[in-house]
C-alpha cells in the first residue's frame, strides 16, 4: 500500500464523521437523512480501503446514496419551507466538496496506478461515488443558498 493510499484510508475516516456531525446540526430530518447515506459510503469506502491495505481482495457493494438522496432533495425542494429550519453551516459545504473533489481525484490516480483488475475498479468505484457525493452536496447547498436568498438572507444568515 502507497503513502498516498494511507491518505485516502485516513481521509475517507476522518469525514464519515464529519457528514455525522453536518446531519446532526441541520435540523432537518430529511437533511439528517442524506448526511448519513453519505456517511455510510465514506465508511463503506475506509472499511473497504482498510480490507485493501490488509491484503484481502475488495469488492464494493452498490450505494443507494445516489438515489435515495435524489428523492430526498427532489421532496425538499418541493416543499414550501421545508429547508427554513436549516441550522447547519452552508460554508462547510464548501469543505465537503474539496474533501469529495480531492478524494476523487486520488482514487482516480490510484485507479490508474493500480496493478490488478479488481482494484483498479475498486478505487474507479469510490472515485465515481465520491464525484456523485461532491454533486449530491453542491446541489443540496444551491438549494439551501436558494432559501436563504427568497428569505431576503445571504449565507452569513443561515448558521
Amino acid at each position: 500500500m502507497t503513502l498516498f493510499s494511507d491518505v485516502v484510508l485516513r481521509k475517507e475516516g476522518d469525514w464519515k464523521g464529519q457528514y455525522e456531525r453536518f446531519g446532526a446540526e441541520a435540523g432537518i430530518a430529511d437533511l439528517n437523512d442524506i448526511f448519513t447515506m453519505l456517511s455510510e459510503d465514506e465508511k463503506r469506502h475506509a472499511d473497504a480501503l482498510h480490507a485493501l491495505e490488509t491484503g484481502g481482495r475488495v469488492d464494493l457493494a452498490h450505494s443507494s446514496t445516489l438515489d435515495g438522496a435524489r428523492r430526498i432533495l427532489r421532496r425538499l425542494s418541493m416543499k414550501d419551507k421545508a429547508l427554513s429550519g436549516f441550522r447547519g453551516d452552508l460554508h462547510s459545504f464548501i469543505a465537503a466538496m474539496d474533501f469529495e473533489a480531492a478524494s476523487a481525484r486520488a482514487c482516480g490516480e490510484l485507479a490508474r496506478e493500480a496493478s490488478h483488475g479488481w482494484e483498479r475498479e475498486l478505487f474507479q468505484k469510490i472515485a465515481e461515488e465520491d464525484e456523485i457525493h461532491f454533486t449530491l452536496l453542491e446541489q443540496l447547498r444551491e438549494l439551501l443558498e436558494s432559501v436563504a436568498v427568497a428569505g431576503g438572507g445571504d449565507l452569513k444568515d443561515v448558521h
